[in-house]
């Protein structure tokens, strides 16, 4: 009977918890404990509670709890002087802060410790005129070494006049969860959607714990700063202060946690989880450090949005692992004349961009990763460093210019964007672009930005990906760079791969790869996809996969592909000869002339295979000789089916030329270095291995030995 009566008192207390959390609950489980000098003071009034005493230490209020959770409805108030800058609230008890109604406190920052973890509710909101930095670090520490430790309180603690500069963590690092969707008194952000949990403009709000969730949950800081920060038990996040807060740094830190931005299901319907720091002056930074972070789902986004003349905050991921899956986005953007802000991912395993939203069997939203103009500001610059880089399944990578819609007399009219493209910027070990998708850094009005890629293994492109950097109007293509001097580049046959820098009546841009080895990529100059696409001359509707930089409208104006391949593999076409050779007969015949005949003289060279540029150059193998292109008979009246039926062709050919070439290579010929020459009854120099005896009067040559003279 005695457990029985056990099990009942634990399922009431239970019940009694479950009922205390719920939106009808009227009373805060606000409890104070008696740790400090001073002790807080709890006062339920109706729907707010309020909050008065604590410790008070220079311009730092001190708070402790024994337990600290907050139901929908109900708002805690903390109740300050208006000198006082920092509100520190600790919780030292085990039970888990659960917040789903209102933190309110005055222009002060107000920091929550509770080790045991942190739940913000669906309706959990804020109204403070401070930031906001929720932690479940086992102590705050300052600047002249005292610890605020919610693990280990004293009954008489240290308190200190100085500045908080770190959150120390304990064995154990417990996970922060959040769900809201807050409008508190009808507030949204800039695109009509939930505030969530929202500091004024120009604050900074942080969740630092184990791991983080955000499961259609949303943060907002219009032109402030956003810190996420996932860490394992034992580390130091340090609390550098700024004029809008705090910027979290992780040097100390040895191991960290997962971060998560997932979709939550209510009914037949999917919340999103939002992290915003746009505003329509300037946008706010955001940081996110974890060891895993995960964006999964086409209502999630990271973002940094300017709507004016301030530029756009910079936003900033580093993890072991970064995915951003099903339509995900992390992007930074400007719509007005200030710069977007830069966008850096530091991934040390790799950076992994999949799919997108489905709309009719169709990718959708895609996945995407992205700097980009609106207007008249730069967009920023990206830069990846991640040992895999991992596009596939339509998601994109992407810096451009685009434009936007705006409502003008009554019609809504696309003005394109006439600022600058970003620029884009990725070392990695290996890159994956796979199934549509795509590196690009376009502009529908201006100039291409520029893509530089810093390689180590390989860059492997299949089924219709793409990088590009092309100009539409008359902008200018941008400029690639592919550098894998101990690298391949890869592409399988007829994937319609390609690789551009064109422009439609600009300049074409330049185009620069450096590899050991390249297969499967063709360097059609703009006659040759005239040829075989002579409506739009677009290399995008080959099957074959291109590397190109012309203008489609103007020949003049087409623009350079550099190829830097010891090792290229010739019978894709990736070694052009030059077409005017140089005339060495005069050179010859005055450095080694007889009798002073050099009229007469002359040199003969056949054919461009083996030749080369320059004498500084390798020599390159006699299977370099570029195979023409076959024209399309004119009858075809299947253009698409055209092309592929002449891709094929061309392909077959191509391995037929490099069968019979590797065949002779089973039969090597011995290449032995002239000796002399001789001179035929025409005149003409013939180089000759051996200087043949011969009687001037009795042959119609004239032999002579180039050591004689």
């Amino acid at each position: 009977m005695s457990n029985l009566w056990v099990w009942f008192k634990s399922l009431g207390f239970a019940v009694c918890g479950a009922i205390a959390f719920c939106g009808n609950s009227a009373i805060a489980q606000i409890t104070p404990d008696s740790t400090l000098p001073t002790n807080s003071q709890v006062t339920p009034q109706g729907n707010i509670t309020i909050i008065q005493g604590g410790t008070r230490a220079g311009n730092n209020l001190f708070h402790s709890f024994e337990q600290f959770s907050v139901p929908a409805g109900i708002t805690a108030d903390f109740q300050n002087p208006t000198d006082i800058q920092n509100i520190i609230s600790r919780v030292t008890g085990k039970s888990i802060s659960n917040i789903d109604g209102i933190l309110q406190a005055g222009t002060a920052n107000l920091f929550l410790i509770n080790p045991n973890g942190i739940i913000f509710g669906p309706n959990a909101s804020l109204n403070i005129g401070g930031s906001f930095v929720a932690s479940t670090a086992s102590s705050l520490n300052f600047a002249d070494g005292t610890k605020f430790s919610a693990i280990g309180p004293r009954s008489t603690p240290l308190l200190t006049v100085t500045v908080p500069i770190g959150l120390q963590f304990g064995t154990t690092a417990a996970p922060i969860r959040n769900q809201s969707q807050a409008r508190p008194n009808g507030v949204t952000t800039v695109f009509n959607e939930s505030v969530g949990l929202q500091v004024l403009p120009d604050r900074t709000l942080a969740l630092v714990g184990g791991d983080i969730t955000l499961e259609g949950g949303n943060l907002t800081a219009v032109s402030g700063r956003i810190e996420l920060g996932s860490v394992a038990g034992n580390s130091l996040v340090k609390l550098d202060p700024t004029n809008q807060g705090w910027v979290l740094g992780y040097e100390n830190v040895q191991n960290f946690r997962n971060i998560q931005l997932i979709e939550r299901n209510l009914g037949d319907s999917e919340i999103g989880s939002i992290v915003d720091g746009s505003s329509k002056d300037s946008g706010g930074s955001i940081q996110v450090q974890g060891d895993s972070v995960e964006l999964i789902g086409s209502g999630v986004r990271i973002r940094s949005q300017t709507m004016g003349v301030g530029d756009g905050g910079d936003l900033t991921i580093t993890a072991r692992k970064l995915i951003i899956r099903d339509g995900a986005q992390v992007s930074t953007v400007t719509e007005g004349e200030g710069n977007g802000g830069n966008l850096t991912v530091n991934a040390s395993e790799s950076v992994e961009v999949i799919g997108g939203s489905f709309f009719s069997s169709k990718f959708d939203q895609p996945s995407l990763l992205s700097t980009s103009t609106a207007a008249g500001g730069k967009a920023g610059d990206m830069t990846l460093n991640t040992g895999k880089l991992i596009i596939q399944d339509g998601a994109k990578v992407i810096t451009d210019s685009n434009g936007k819609y705006e409502l003008i007399e009554g019609s809504l009219k696309f003005l394109p964007a006439t600022g600058e493209t970003g620029d884009l910027n990725v070392t990695a070990d290996s890159i994956l672009l796979d199934n549509q998708g795509s590196l690009t850094s376009n502009s529908k009005l201006g100039r291409g930005g520029n893509i530089s890629l810093h390689l180590r293994d390989l860059l492997l492109m299949r089924r219709e990906s793409k990088i590009t950097t092309n100009a539409n109007g008359n902008g200018d293509g941008g400029n690639i760079t592919i550098n894998a001097p101990n690298g391949f580049l890869v592409a399988n046959p007829l994937g319609n791969n390609d690789i551009t820098a064109n422009a439609v009546s600009g300049s074409g841009g330049k185009i620069t790869i450096t590899a050991k080895n390249i297969f499967g990529f063709v360097p059609p100059t703009r006659a040759d996809v005239q040829r075989l696409d002579p409506k739009e001359i677009d290399p995008n509707n080959l099957p074959t996969n291109d590397i190109t930089a012309f203008s489609q409208q103007d020949p003049s104006l087409n623009g350079t592909v550099q190829i830097n391949s010891p090792d290229a593999d010739p019978s894709k076409g990736l070694v052009e000869l030059p077409v005017n050779l140089v005339d060495a007969s005069q050179q010859i015949a005055a450095s080694c002339s007889s009798g002073g005949k050099i009229a007469r003289n002359s040199f003969i060279t056949t054919g461009r295979g083996g030749l080369v540029a320059d004498p500084t150059e390798p020599l390159i193998a006699d299977d370099a000789v570029l195979a023409d292109w076959i024209a399309l008979p004119p009858q075809s009246q299947n253009r698409a089916g055209g092309i592929q039926k002449r891709a094929v062709v061309q392909a077959q050919r191509n391995t037929e030329e490099k069968s019979q070439k590797v065949n002779s290579v089973n039969e090597p010929t011995q290449i032995v270095e002239a000796q002399g020459w001789v001179m035929d009854a025409n005149g003409n120099v013939v180089l000759v291995a051996q200087v043949p005896t011969a009687t001037p009067h009795n042959s119609s040559l004239t032999a002579t030995s180039c050591a004689d003279h």
